[in-house]
């Protein structure tokens, strides 16, 4: 009896031990640090952030998703997933810009960035992940030359998987914008490179601008932005947002569009478009890059050409340059970025949730609230968690009838001492 009551004890000690470990898996939460000129990436039901400017680093490489799947409220907590353990081989940086391509679309390409002085004329290293294989790699380029790495692009992507890049800026004193647009295959890895400079109508060289592709027309539509002309006697400011550049993908041309009412020209905003083709930028800076722009919500109407602009009061604690704007059904997240407060700028380390309206209306909320779907990547991982708790359980009934099988073979057929060999 006394082995017994042992053993009883010992798989005790054994499932507490084992009760314990997936508790405190489950209660550990990823938390990233304040962050700003960082990339946000959707692919599927994830959010893929990637590198950025923190507290403690210029250039970071840090790797993590967040989960729109599936409902969630902000008090609850985010549903993060750390990803640092696969990005270890990605070099660490700030203001890159990334496209989704590939010939399953479900892989994430990362252009330029700043990565240190080391970089200020190097040419262009793709890196590529696939968030299917979710394995981290090097492009290598079947046609073409990888131009010079640049900061602060915005690369658009068409629908057959090519990503547009256009201007940017090399940091050298004083800062060098560029005019010409890159294009890379991410298809058949095929690089192209035209040179606008000297082309009436070409856009001025910029940076900090957004880059949005308008399926229906196979467009991109470039808004404001900071730059100057290769004219040595101009300054360099703010391009003027009121007439947008547009950029022919099919026919490699530019044409300029004026626009009703536009607001103040900015630098450094974010850009998302709506299923109603609508474009919604968010936030920006003004002349000094260090002040907002004086206004936060502001709509473009793709079809009219006509501006928006909201009377709600934007949350104090909006980032204004640095962040990120992803939309994901009439959700758009706004994510980390520098904040303007009463004591100056800050970094943040919050994700605004804004419910989209209709024209230029919008609320702040605190849940994402996501339509039940069937999903198979969701379902799998379903699954997958369903085959560890078998496992577990499975194992553990095992062991518990192997030692109940052990006492009853020592209960039934115990030895006598005079029965044991010794050997001297």
């Amino acid at each position: 009896m006394r082995l017994f009551n042992k053993l009883i004890r010992i798989l005790g000690i054994i499932l507490y031990l084992i009760s314990y470990h997936i508790n405190v898996i489950n209660c550990q939460k990823y938390v990233p640090m304040k962050r700003s000129f960082h990339t946000a990436t959707l692919v599927g039901n994830k959010i893929y952030f990637l590198g950025g400017f923190t507290d403690f680093a210029n250039y970071t490489n840090d790797f993590f998703t967040l989960d729109v799947s599936k409902s969630f409220n902000q008090s609850e907590g985010i549903p993060y997933e750390d990803l640092n353990y696969l990005s270890t081989g990605v070099p660490e940086h700030n203001r890159a810009t990334t496209s989704v391509g590939g010939e399953s679309k479900d892989t994430i390409f990362l252009f330029d960035g700043h990565m240190g002085n080391y970089t200020d004329y190097a040419s262009e290293v793709v890196q590529s992940f696939s968030t299917s294989e979710k394995i981290w790699q090097t492009v290598t380029t079947n046609v073409g030359k990888e131009p010079m790495r640049r900061t602060s692009s915005n690369a658009a992507t068409d629908s057959n998987g090519k990503a547009y890049l256009f201007g940017g800026a090399k940091e050298l004193r004083p800062i060098q914008y560029y005019n010409v647009m890159n294009t890379f295959d991410t298809i058949n890895k095929v690089w192209f490179s035209i040179n606008f400079d000297g082309i009436a109508s070409a856009p001025t060289p910029r940076d900090g601008y957004t880059a949005t592709f308008i399926p229906e027309t196979s467009s991109i539509i470039y808004i404001g932005g900071f730059g100057k002309s290769s004219d040595s006697f101009t300054t360099a400011g703010l391009i003027n947002i009121g007439n947008l550049d547009i950029y022919d993908t099919i026919n490699n041309n530019w044409r300029q569009q004026s626009t009703s009412d536009p607001p103040s020209s900015r630098v450094f905003h974010t850009a998302v478009l709506t299923k109603d083709r609508r474009i919604i930028l968010f936030g920006g800076a003004d002349y000094t890059t260090k002040h907002p722009a004086d206004s936060y919500y502001e709509v473009l109407n793709v079809n009219t050409y006509e501006w928006y602009h909201s009377n709600k009061d934007t949350y104090l604690g909006a980032p204004y340059k640095g962040h990120t704007a992803t939309l994901v059904d009439d959700y758009m997240f706004i994510s980390f970025g520098f904040a303007y407060t009463k004591h100056g700028t800050a970094l943040s380390d919050e994700i605004l949730i804004y419910k989209i309206g209709e024209n230029a209306d919008f609320d702040l909320v605190e849940s994402f609230e996501r339509p039940i779907i069937a999903n198979h990547s969701h379902s799998s991982v379903t699954k997958i968690t369903t085959i560890q708790i078998i496992a577990i359980s499975v194992g553990t009934i095992g062991f518990v009838a192997f030692m109940v099988a052990l006492f009853i073979v020592f209960r039934k057929y115990p030895k006598k001492k005079d029965d044991i060999l010794f050997i001297e």
